[in-house]
């Protein structure tokens, strides 16, 4: 079988969101317009020049993973990524034991993962110098002894999917990458040519972060991303408007199931949706170029033209400099069809996931898809003049049985297009 034979379909999606757990859960709430930006609640967020993030609050990890002693070798973002692959799986209604576990891969996207102040305060209290800085000669020899053993095995942003592939034997390909908010979606794409290539049949990928942690959100302070207006906090966050000022960071996870087409087919699996087509590239110095191109590489994969997209899920990050360069890029790609092609932008209901925004935003087009219903971009009022002007979804509107393409873009360059549409 040639890689132009080798089709590659999605036959189980898994996610954990600000607005629930479970993909159907996600749907009702995001259908319905409401949002998961809420004032923190994990911890005090007191002195925090931004007090609001997309949390996840219904989650409990112990439901999703077989070995609870492991769960202590887990940060927050493992802890998500296992629920969404346990769901992912059951959702696909596959009997794992029947699959060749050598074809069985796992590639997940994921974050610098940020350790509990809690594990390292007993350390860092060692270590400082009367100027209360941290001497980083003292940490190297006595630091390391107030450390839990395994202390960095929670924290290394390959750990996702180890965790993952030894829950399911999958003993296939597997990689982790880490490039911001393009992650899970290079992750999925990186899936795809693996099994067009035919060296996997079967894989679990997606995504998963939590920026929801107090030297996470400074650190994105600092960096001038977050937005300053936080009340209300659900209006926060607003892409492509004249208002918007900035992102909110979020937590999350998605994991698709995804086969070799004929192998789907043959045992009767239902599937959500075909993966046509995928881009990438990366170039800091012309953000909207770069974004274009890995459209444009997409569509072309594809042989898909831009009038034959049901909709665009867009990155819509809500900064003022980012909209903008997104908005010239998708003008380009979309050409004579700028005013036809629907875009809508779902961090307006669940902010920034990073890592995992490619994975979960997906799961939204293809539950859009599946329904027939497109979710709109929340707390839009007017598109801003600085941009090229958009077909922007609004409100709800019907979401036709077509390909659309979903994006991701990080702060650094990397850009990532999929193009998924139905099974003909």
């Amino acid at each position: 079988m040639s890689k132009s034979d080798r089709r590659v379909v999605i036959t189980g999606l898994g996610a954990v969101t600000p607005l629930g757990t479970g993909a159907e859960l996600f749907w009702q709430n995001l259908i319905a317009g409401k949002s998961g930006v809420r004032t923190i609640q994990s911890f005090d967020p007191d002195g925090i020049a931004c007090p609001i993030a997309a949390e996840v609050r219904d989650y409990d990890a112990v439901k999703f993973v077989k070995q609870r002693k492991t769960l202590k070798l887990m940060s927050r973002d493992i802890q998500l990524a296992m629920g969404g692959a346990f769901m992912a799986v059951q959702d696909a209604g596959i009997d794992l034991d029947s699959i060749d576990k050598l074809k069985f891969g796992v590639n997940y996207g994921a974050g610098l993962i940020a350790t509990e102040i809690g594990e390292i305060s007993a350390a860092v209290r060692a270590t400082a110098n009367s100027a209360k800085e941290v001497d980083l000669k003292a940490w190297g020899k006595e630091g390391f002894g107030h450390l839990f053993p395994l202390w960095m095995l929670k924290y290394l942003p390959n750990m996702p999917a180890c965790h993952v592939s030894i829950a399911y034997d999958a003993q296939g390909p597997n990689n982790s990458i880490t490039v911001g908010e393009a992650s899970s979606t290079l992750a999925i794409g990186e899936a795809f040519r693996v099994i067009q290539r035919g060296t996997a049949q079967t894989f679990i990928a997606g995504g998963t972060d939590s920026r929801i942690h107090p030297l996470s959100m400074v650190r994105l302070a600092l960096l001038d991303r977050l937005t300053k207006r936080i009340s209300p906090p659900e209006a926060a966050i607003r892409p492509f408007d004249h208002r918007r000022d900035g992102t909110v960071p979020g937590e999350g996870t998605a994991a698709l199931f995804l086969e070799e087409w004929q192998a789907a087919r043959q045992r009767g699996a239902k599937i959500y949706g075909e993966i046509l087509g995928f881009g990438s590239a990366c170039n800091p110095a012309s953000p909207s170029d770069s974004l274009a191109s890995a459209i444009g590489t997409a569509l072309r994969d594809a042989k898909i033209q831009p009038k034959d997209l049901g909709h665009i899920s867009a990155v819509g990050i809500s900064g003022v400099q980012e909209d903008r360069d997104e908005a010239i890029a998708l003008a380009e790609v979309l050409g004579s069809d700028v005013n036809k092609v629907p875009i809508t932008a779902y961090k307006s209901s669940i902010g920034s996931l990073s890592a995992a925004s490619g994975a979960v935003e997906l799961v939204a087009s293809l539950l859009a898809m599946h329904h027939g219903q497109l979710p709109a971009i929340l707390n839009f009022e007017k598109q801003s003049a600085d941009m090229p002007k958009l077909r922007l979804v609004t409100s709800p509107e019907e979401c036709p049985e077509k390909p659309f393409v979903s994006v991701s873009r990080s702060y650094s360059g990397q850009c990532a297009a999929l193009v998924v549409g139905p099974v003909s």
